[in-house]
């Protein structure tokens, strides 16, 4: 009984072992508000891809992230009118991981849209692993440091701008488009259709 007892406590801990390495946020830490105000660069984007930096340095990871804001410090240079990209270098700060663990959890950022707080320099923002979030969602992190940093952000106007915020492609968002006026143009012709007849 004892050693069926011992396999929910591992699987638990090793939940835990990877909860704070996905989430970079740890506790104790730097409350929120200070770790906003002390950084040196604050961005709001979309996690499009994730690696591990390299055997030697395992618990940390390089992500390539869509910025949709730059709330503080420097950012990326734009690569195209739609596309803002920039590298962010996230560390765990729980107990050291194994090379397998750390590449288990790197496609765990990949679609989530988060905020980045941390150190800009040669072209890449380092997070700090030891911000405290308070229990806060992204989106509530997000509206958070906007205030703390006395920033206003006014709503897009096209409905369509936070499916392209969150990472649709554009030509996905056309293709949409397109689809739904061939609908509407092939109703609009059996209905005519059907009062000449």
């Amino acid at each position: 009984m004892r050693r069926f007892a011992f396999v929910p406590v591992l699987a638990v801990s090793g939940l835990l072992l990877l909860a704070p390495a996905a989430s970079a946020t740890c506790t104790p830490g730097i409350p929120f508000d200070r770790a906003v105000a002390q950084a040196g660069a604050v961005w709001w984007g979309t996690v499009t891809d994730a690696g591990v930096t390299g055997r030697n340095a395992p618990g940390l990871w390089g992500l390539t992230v869509r910025v949709l804001d730059v709330l503080k410090g420097p950012g990326p240079k734009p690569q195209s009118p739609n596309a803002v990209i920039g590298t962010v270098f996230v560390s765990s700060c729980g107990p050291p991981l194994t090379w397998k663990q750390v590449s288990a959890v790197a496609p765990q950022f990949v679609g989530k849209t988060r905020l980045f707080i941390g150190t800009y320099g040669s072209g890449a923002l380092v997070t700090s692993p030891y911000v405290y979030a308070e229990g806060m969602a992204p989106q509530q992190q997000y509206q958070r440091a906007l205030r703390d940093l006395g920033l206003q952000r006014t709503p897009s106007p096209s409905p369509l701008a936070p499916l392209a915020a969150g990472g649709f492609p554009l030509w996905v968002i056309v293709l949409a488009a397109l689809v739904v006026l061939i609908v509407v143009g092939l109703f609009v012709v059996a209905r005519r259709r059907r009062t000449t007849v």
